[in-house]
């Protein structure tokens, strides 16, 4: 009679099986985050530099802020766009969305605004440059506007060259074409001395990260007649077809609200 074949071990009674599921299991859970972190609620933390940026191109409003923002949440977020909501005390309100940004160490390198991903315990800090953009028409004014003005200057500094041998000093623009500017410039201004109310809004998916942090700020008389000095200046082209590096800018003190 031949020897009998001993039944085959049973799998949940294998070594070898449950050493390579411990194995198995390891691995994957090596590439999760801790538990810890999954756990965790979704939260955007938002702080903000204590000063914002105040100014305008012929008369549109800009605005530049320094924003952090760290995924204290267990999964990641993606930022979709920003956008900041001011109200001034007489109820006048607008949007200016976010366009362009820089980093800390590059302020003067601008790129363009576009969605990015958050991971778990991630941080992003970035000046955020807030504008919105000339419609096609005022595009179009602004172009055949700038177009007219530079060659009243150039052909009045042709004339100058040719009379006088003479090339320095600045040649004012006949009034018929800075009127255009001061005009555009007061139809598009909306800094006005007086509390502003704004809400940045960070819009993201999941929908549930999206947060808006509110704060107040002060524009003073002064910081009006600061802004509306560059108008002095169009009449040159400052501000117009070329940089006016005398431009300024100011630097409200935000009072946070959260």
């Amino acid at each position: 009679m031949p020897p009998m074949t001993p039944p085959p071990t049973p799998i949940y009674l294998d070594w070898i099986f449950w050493t390579a599921v411990v194995a198995m299991l390891a691995l994957v859970l090596s590439q999760l985050p801790p538990l810890r972190v999954l756990l965790r609620r979704t939260r955007l933390n938002i702080q903000l530099f204590d000063r914002l940026n105040v100014t305008d191109s012929l008369g549109n409003p800009n605005v530049n802020l320094f924003i952090q923002l760290i995924n204290m949440g267990g999964r990641s977020i993606r930022v979709l766009r920003m956008h900041l909501e001011f109200e001034a005390d007489d109820r006048t309100k607008f949007v200016l969305p976010a366009q362009r940004l820089s980093r800390p160490d590059k302020a003067d390198t601008y790129l363009l605004f576009t969605p990015f991903n958050l991971r778990p315990d991630d941080e992003w800090s970035h000046f955020v440059n807030f504008f919105e953009p000339f419609s096609m028409n005022d595009e179009r004014i602004v172009k055949q506007a700038t177009k007219d003005l530079r060659s009243d200057i150039e052909d009045k500094i042709e004339r100058r060259r040719k009379l006088a041998g003479d090339q320095n000093g600045l040649m004012e623009a006949e009034s018929k074409f800075v009127d255009k500017f001061q005009e555009f410039y007061k139809s598009h201004y909306k800094w006005r001395p007086g509390e502003y109310t704004a809400h940045l809004r960070i819009e993201c998916t999941p929908k549930r990260a999206t947060q808006i942090y509110t704060f107040r700020f002060t524009l003073f008389e002064s910081d009006i007649q600061e802004l509306d000095e560059r108008t002095t200046r169009y009449k040159y082209g400052a501000g117009v077809y070329f940089p006016d590096h005398q431009a300024t800018e100011v630097y409200p003190r935000i009072r946070n609200l959260e």
